[in-house]
């Protein structure tokens, strides 16, 4: 299921059923005093291995590294140019289509408005010159629909309560007893110079409610809604 895992000879063959092939796009980023820099990283991955083994695809190795704007000068976040992404998604789904994939689905962890811009863009340039049937999205599109109580004075963000507490779910020893809350000033429509100073806690939301059954939770019914959406648009 995994392609790093398989040999030469061993995914050759398993393209001969015409799989999807699940590209999970992470990011390294700071997330708050109580999450790991990798959170961006952990959610698409297991998404990605879970819908692979629920339609019968492949999982791409996760690219672990995004653009970054509001939290580009925070420790731990590691950054690349929005050409340097575009260009790498445009790189490996050009690589995949030449090793004979014909559908991906792109899941990008990190949710960034300029990071996902550069991921869409290689792919519209790509589909436009490869036969490829290809879907990009965040699996937050789909997060944030689901239902949770919201703590009204701190309203859900990068590294609050459904965050959290999906972290919890995936990798519970990563995350820190102690929790913050945090708020955003309203940025809309704003580029400044310094974001980061925007966000002393390095995060928005309530992380003290946050649970793993919650997580749990919100992870399923990303699961579930992608499943369906991916049977619509794949004919799986």
């Amino acid at each position: 299921m995994r392609i790093d895992e398989m040999t030469s000879k061993e995914f050759a063959k398993a393209l001969q059923s015409d799989p999807i092939v699940f590209l999970p796009f992470g990011a390294t980023e700071a997330h708050g005093a109580h999450l790991p820099l990798g959170t961006d990283s952990f959610q698409p991955e297991a998404l990605c291995a879970e819908l692979a083994e629920e339609v019968g695809g492949l999982v791409a190795p996760l690219v672990p590294y995004g653009q970054h704007s509001s939290t580009r000068n925070m420790p731990g976040t590691i950054d690349i140019q929005a050409e340097t992404l575009k260009a790498l998604v445009k790189d490996i789904l050009d690589s995949l289509h030449r090793n004979g994939v014909r559908k991906v689905v792109l899941i990008s962890g990190h949710a960034g408005s300029i990071h996902l811009a550069a991921i869409k863009g290689a792919a519209e340039e790509t589909v436009r010159s490869h036969d490829l049937q290809l879907m990009v999205l965040t699996d937050y599109d789909i997060a944030y629909r689901f239902p949770m109580p919201v703590n009204p004075d701190y309203p859900d963000g990068h590294g609050g309560m459904l965050e959290t507490s999906r972290i919890l779910a995936l990798r519970p020893e990563l995350v820190k007893a102690r929790r913050p809350r945090g708020k955003g000033p309203e940025q809309r429509y704003m580029t400044t110079r310094d974001p980061e100073r925007c966000y002393p806690q390095q995060m928005v939301g309530d992380a003290t409610k946050a649970t793993a059954e919650l997580g749990m939770q919100a992870n399923q019914f990303i699961k579930s809604k992608l499943v369906t959406l991916i049977k619509k648009n794949f004919g799986e």
